[in-house]
């Protein structure tokens, strides 16, 4: 399956530094990114208060936070 051609519909912050994600082709899951938080461009997600307000960007669904910050739509649905 290949990601390209799946949309990210829905996403929610789940708790610690997990996200919630569902998918146009009903694929669902709950991403943990706290291996990820040591990165220069993802450590501002380690404030809990700042991960939990994520969402999709309804243009190009991809997981986005405040500052600028998104995922890369290939890894979230890797991970999913």
């Amino acid at each position: 399956m290949d990601w390209i051609d799946i949309d990210l519909q829905e996403a929610s912050y789940v708790g610690d530094y997990r996200v919630h994600v569902r998918y146009d082709n009903a694929l669902e899951a709950d991403i943990d990114f706290s291996d990820m938080l040591n990165h220069p461009f993802f450590r501002p997600l380690k404030d809990q208060k700042l991960f939990s307000q994520v969402q999709v960007n309804p243009q190009v669904r991809v997981l986005e936070w405040p500052g600028n910050i998104d995922m890369a739509p290939e890894i979230t649905f890797e991970r999913a």
